[in-house]
């Protein structure tokens, strides 16, 4: 039973670390003390259905067109993002960056969600929430990404929870650490 749950750790892992790939040079953030982050959700899918059809599949919810409201704001502007600037900033701690909202900083990351597949809640059958997307590296101000760093089925770990907005935070905070060891270990 050990060696399988070895196993299955390992598999995930190799399935982890094949999951981002970063296309471009970030060598230029290097000495950097402010990244400047904003988060794009535009044509965001949900397990690949639409967001009008994932609202639809979540109707039943209490007070849902005050859950509808926060889900496209609070949740993402006060849980999801704060989240994984985080996570990012302490894995970045050694190299003596920090990410958030520093307009005036030289670089920006965009963070294009493209799919958040929300995982399940089913006890021990349950499913962690995953994130699919880039990161787009820019000089600020400007549009064209000198790197972008995709990610696929970034997933959560904290998934024993029946609120879906917690386990999409989950994700984020997980989305937050990748991109701070990719960029530690590029940018030193």
């Amino acid at each position: 039973m050990k060696r399988l749950l070895v196993f299955a750790i390992m598999v995930s892992m190799i399935f982890m670390a094949q999951a981002q790939k970063l296309k471009g040079d970030i060598s230029c953030l290097a000495g950097q003390k402010q990244l400047n982050i904003t988060y794009v959700y535009d044509g965001v899918t949900y397990d690949g259905d639409s967001e009008e059809e994932f609202f639809k599949d979540n109707n039943d919810k209490d007070d849902f067109e005050i859950w509808k409201k926060k889900w496209v704001s609070s949740f993402r502007t006060d849980m999801w993002e704060p989240e994984l600037e985080e996570e990012f900033n302490d894995e970045v701690k050694s190299i003596h960056v920090t990410c958030g909202d520093y307009p005036n900083a030289a670089y920006t990351l965009i963070v294009k969600i493209e799919d958040i597949d929300p995982g399940s809640f089913a006890g021990p059958f349950s499913q962690p929430c995953k994130l699919t997307g880039k990161v787009f590296f820019v000089k600020t101000g400007s549009e064209e990404p000198f790197a972008t760093l995709s990610f696929t089925d970034v997933a959560g770990d904290f998934f024993m929870t029946p609120v879906v907005e917690h386990r999409v935070r989950a994700a984020f905070d997980e989305l937050g650490e990748t991109i701070g060891e990719i960029l530690k270990k590029k940018v030193k």
